[in-house]
């Protein structure tokens, strides 16, 4: 349903009540959106507001060092949090841990077959160079692993290694970052054989439109590129790539600096945006320096070198992850999102109100006493008796994008007194058992007869899977409004209360 347009300090009880007017029956649920609920309430904090809080919290002094574990990747939802929290810092920096290869709610943030590839091979270099000491010959597997990841950074996708992966008629298989398929043959110094033998190695590919060459120099901890397509005595180098700042990285098998992306973008499939440059310019912007990784330990933060304090950001999973930080005992004051901004909710859910300006809208507060007052107002109005719920994301996961929708901490924010009160939404399995009692002869009307009784006595063993009622109902509601720009707030339920839950 629409309304007029809902500003801070409206009186969102009122609103509603005349917006459902005499349309509304005895039973409906009538949902809200909790952004026009917070709105209405004025739930507002700028940047500036959120990191004084921030570092009073976190005990944080001037140039902090500051770690951000496990944020969800979205420009509406933490970009300005994360600004907040360089501003904290005061001219420190910012330690940005990402899961990979998506975050908590399913966006990508890294490229997952980059990812996958990476750390496998990493797994592998690591334990080629604790080998070696008594195995000198393995400097030969180690060259390859060596080519592979500094080309990776590069933007080279590898696709097969002969030895290391057990695929492929060459050293290294890649795509080179113009599209194109090719063998690769790595060797110490000899280039005009190993040139050589990616050219005829080309031959043998009908898939491949180029071929390359590589020399690993293990002591300067340098690659090189050359061009082995014509198989000429001369080849052309393409690319001479020093790896000695990222070689430390390189032994950790489980996380990946930013270093080792390169300059590759990894944009999001759907949003087309590159969070990791993203959220590094946020930072910068908020006055810190940035530091980003990716693991998926949220311990692996640690490793990073000194820190003041951690800001723990995922949405769903904060309760366990705090746990795991206070479990290894935790070294520096750790936070959640609940934890930073003005109570109940602090920051969690909020949302961009004003890019340019640096402010957030905050969760509605008080949202079960709001839900209330609505009920109440429409009772006053129109002489029924509903519930109300204010609702915000919905539980569902996109099946097109693989994002799981729900970035708020609930579906339901707020729910009237008949709700929450209301026992888990339960059932037969009413396909299953009208197909059963078909098959075993039954007339239609034996089959609804049985049915009947069955649902008087109670879901059997084999009834559908109980479900919160408000969560939903919330659900429901958010997919029917759509997003803000639609102009319906408000959502109305009918027939789906059950009889015994009010």
């Amino acid at each position: 349903m629409r309304t007029g347009l809902i500003l801070p300090n409206d009186d969102i009880a009122a609103i509603v009540a005349d917006a459902v007017g005499d349309w509304i029956e005895d039973g409906d649920i009538v949902c809200v959106t909790e952004a026009v609920v917070a709105r209405s309430q004025n739930r507002y904090m700028s940047c500036r507001e959120l990191a004084d809080d921030i570092r009073a919290k976190l005990d944080l002094k001037p140039g902090a060092r500051l770690a951000v574990v496990s944020p969800i990747a979205s420009r509406n939802r933490f970009a300005l949090v994360l600004r907040a929290a360089a501003m904290a810092t005061r001219g420190g920096t910012v330690v940005v841990q990402f899961s990979l290869p998506y975050d908590e709610v399913g966006n990508q943030v890294i490229d997952p077959e980059f990812a996958r590839t990476r750390l496998r091979l990493k797994k592998v270099y690591k334990s080629l160079l604790e080998a070696r000491g008594n195995t000198p010959h393995l400097n030969i597997l180690i060259r390859e692993v060596v080519a592979a990841l500094v080309l990776q950074q590069h933007g080279f996708q590898i696709l097969a290694m002969r030895k290391i992966m057990g695929r492929g008629i060459a050293d290294v298989t890649v795509r080179d970052p113009g599209g194109a398929v090719a063998p690769l043959e790595v060797t110490f110094s000899e280039v005009e054989k190993a040139v050589r033998q990616a050219a005829a190695l080309k031959a043998d590919m009908p898939e491949a439109t180029r071929a390359y060459a590589a020399t690993v120099d293990l002591a300067r901890r340098t690659v090189t590129l050359y061009d082995a397509a014509t198989g000429g005595a001369e080849p052309a180098v393409v690319g001479f790539y020093p790896y000695g700042d990222v070689e430390e990285d390189m032994r950790d098998p489980e996380a990946i600096a930013e270093a080792e992306v390169g300059e590759g973008a990894f944009r999001h499939p759907i949003t087309g945006v590159d969070y990791r440059r993203l959220y590094r310019e946020t930072i910068l912007a908020g006055g810190a320096q940035a530091e980003v990784f990716f693991a998926e330990n949220p311990l692996k933060v640690y490793d990073r070198g000194y820190l003041d304090g951690v800001i723990l950001g995922e949405v769903h999973g904060r309760e366990a992850s705090r746990e795991l930080f206070l479990s290894f005992g935790a070294r520096v004051p750790v936070v959640t999102l609940d934890e930073i901004g003005p109570p109940p909710w602090g920051v969690i859910g909020s949302n961009v109100s004003n890019y340019d300006e640096c402010r957030l809208k905050l969760l509605p507060e008080d949202a079960d006493a709001t839900a209330e007052a609505i009920r109440r107002a429409i009772r006053e109005r129109s002489r029924k008796d509903v519930e109300v719920l204010i609702f915000g994301d919905g539980a569902y996961k996109d099946p097109d994008t693989g994002i799981y929708e729900l970035a708020d901490p609930y579906p339901a924010i707020g729910q009237s007194e008949g709700l929450r009160t209301v026992r888990l939404r339960t059932g037969l399995k009413l396909k299953m058992h009208v197909d059963t009692l078909y098959q075993q002869g039954l007339s239609r009307e034996e089959i609804a007869s049985r049915l009947s009784g069955a649902r008087s006595a109670g879901a059997d063993e084999v009834g559908t899977t109980p479900r919160n009622l408000s969560s939903l109902v919330a659900t429901l509601a958010d997919l029917v409004a759509g997003s803000a720009d639609a102009g319906t707030p408000i959502v109305v339920v009918r027939g789906y209360l059950p009889s015994e839950g009010r």
